[in-house]
């Protein structure tokens, strides 16, 4: 019985994509009921470079990929409240993608590209309980470089992202390097963020994203749920 529950963990995070784990000295973890297990051979995704490291947490990753390009890399997932479904996470020279417990992400789609390198790693954080909802990207780094015409210098260099506790990022939504969202953070549907927010507690929105509203905070019950707890604290009073 127990083989058959380590395969089934296993599984989980395999796909259609599986492929090798090439290079030396990396290491792939799966965590579950304090259990660890460590896979030597194949993963969904792909590991091209030398010392990388990935820990995944009760894993629930249902036709999703990881995949590396480049050295000393890390992907930690905690344990996620809802499966990964259909979410994508590429991981360049020195990326860090680190995901806090109790998150939801793409809920069918998400794209999450991290480039750094030796000297200057960069990294994504996502709090406890943020929720990302389906076809987000998020992006440390442009792609493609920007130079100076002049000196051929690179001017675009990556930067880090950081989403706080318990954020809200609404569908179709786009995070560029440099966004910094604070804890309690809501994003409007189709919202384009590239820079700091310091105020938590706020509704932003907008291409780009600009503080629309401040002073709320969200839940995953309904506007009716909602309101009747409302009405009902109301008539208490």
């Amino acid at each position: 019985m127990r083989i058959k529950f380590i395969q089934k963990i296993i599984d989980k995070i395999r796909c259609k994509k599986q492929k090798k784990i090439n290079g030396t000295n990396n290491t792939v973890l799966i965590k579950s009921n304090n259990k660890t297990i460590k896979l030597n051979k194949k993963l969904n995704g792909s590991i091209v470079g030398d010392n990388n490291y990935i820990e995944i947490h009760e894993p629930n990753f249902i036709n999703s990929y990881i995949e590396f390009r480049g050295d000393a890399s890390k992907f930690i997932l905690n344990k996620t409240c809802k499966p990964v479904i259909g979410a994508t996470f590429f991981l360049g020279e020195g990326g860090i993608i680190e995901i806090e417990k109790d998150c939801e992400l793409g809920n069918s789609a998400l794209w999450v590209v991290v480039n750094g390198d030796y000297k200057n790693k960069h990294k994504l954080f996502i709090g406890e309980g943020t929720h990302i909802a389906k076809d987000a990207i998020i992006r440390t780094s442009d792609g493609e470089c920007l130079l100076d015409f002049e000196t051929n210098k690179p001017i675009s260099e990556p930067k880090d992202v950081y989403i706080g506790k318990h954020c809200w990022i609404t569908s179709r939504c786009t995070i560029l390097k440099g966004t910094h969202l604070p804890n309690n953070t809501v994003v409007g549907a189709n919202s384009l963020v590239n820079k700091k927010f310091t105020q938590e507690n706020t509704l932003i929105a907008g291409s780009p994203a600009v503080v629309i509203k401040e002073r709320v905070k969200w839940n995953e019950n309904s506007y009716y749920e909602n309101m009747q707890l409302y009405l009902n604290n109301q008539n208490k009073e």
